[in-house]
């Protein structure tokens, strides 16, 4: 009996705690003082639509975002360090629940100052996809660096996270450090964009065209890439596991020290949510020893 209870208890804690209802962020920042950079206009009023009791993956979609922020999930006790979370939905719509604001809490479980990024959004039917909110994800690493004091965050410890098509837009961004992907506008702008570490859990679409042997060509991996942690599972139709393990590559070549999880199921967009499949039960928890390894745990103030 006493064996039974303590493999309940085990699993109760490796399990990821998921609330029905979305959690509410405890402050909110717009990224730009006027009109943000470039030529964006959306179809309608920004929408959230609830999701159907018929749906295999039952998730909030939040769409026609004209105005990009910042919503942070803040901890009573912080470790000194922050995260920057950019939800997947295809570039069509934002998942920022269940590839949001549900991680966030988990970050914010473990002291992390955690923020998610909603982006300009609907940008599928553009040329470049990612263009605008690859912008708004430079943009926000700078503005949470410029008041990391504000919110009790060591300006180099400012990390971001990518699901599927926000993993393509946070290593876009990511490896465009050098030559921010717009004009600067103020001295927010001056501040770095370039986050301290990198996560990406199914990222979209980081392969060339037709290719499988081949990166994006607007993704620059170099050595100074920050350490990064990758994560999908191998049967993903969407995120070809190729990308992840041709990204890995990349960065163990340019002596980028990086880490990489290929499950064998999990399909894609699980997110934090467990299901029967292998990915979603076990990647918090390599993810949480890859932090720690990093000197990224551990309570602060």
């Amino acid at each position: 009996m006493k064996q039974l209870v303590f493999l309940c208890a085990l699993v109760f804690t490796l399990t990821p705690i998921v609330s029905a209802e979305p959690a509410k962020p405890d402050k909110v920042l717009k990224l730009w003082e006027g009109k943000p950079p470039g030529d964006f206009t959306a179809p309608g009023p920004e929408t959230l639509t609830e999701p159907k009791p018929t749906d295999k993956l039952p998730i909030q979609r939040l769409t026609n975002v004209t105005e990009p922020r910042l919503e942070f999930y803040l901890p009573e006790k912080k470790n000194g360090n922050a995260v920057i979370i950019v939800p997947g939905g295809g570039f069509g719509v934002l998942a920022s629940q269940h590839e949001g604001s549900e991680l966030a809490t988990w970050f914010r479980d473990r002291g992390f100052v955690a923020a998610v990024l909603q982006h300009r959004c609907p940008t599928n039917k553009l040329p470049k996809m990612w263009e605008f909110p690859a912008m708004d994800t430079q943009r926000a690493v700078s503005l949470l660096r410029s008041k990391a004091a504000d919110f009790g965050v060591q300006p180099d410890h400012i990390g971001l996270f990518g699901f599927s098509a926000g993993g393509q837009v946070a290593f876009i961004a990511t490896t465009n450090d050098d030559a921010r992907l717009y004009p600067a506008a103020d001295d927010i702008d001056k501040v770095s964009c370039r986050p301290d570490f990198l996560m990406l859990c199914y990222a979209w679409h980081i392969l060339a065209d037709n290719s499988l042997t081949e990166l994006k060509p607007e993704i620059h991996i170099s050595a100074k890439t920050p350490p990064t942690f990758l994560a999908q599972a191998n049967d993903d139709k969407g995120s070809l596991a190729e990308g992840s393990t041709l990204a890995f590559l990349a960065l163990r070549k340019a002596g980028v020290s990086a880490e990489l999880h290929i499950y064998s199921t999990g399909g894609h967009g699980f997110g934090l949510r467990p299901n029967d499949t292998q990915a979603p039960g076990d990647w918090p928890g390599r993810l949480e020893l890859w932090l720690k390894a990093r000197g990224l745990l551990g309570a602060k103030s």
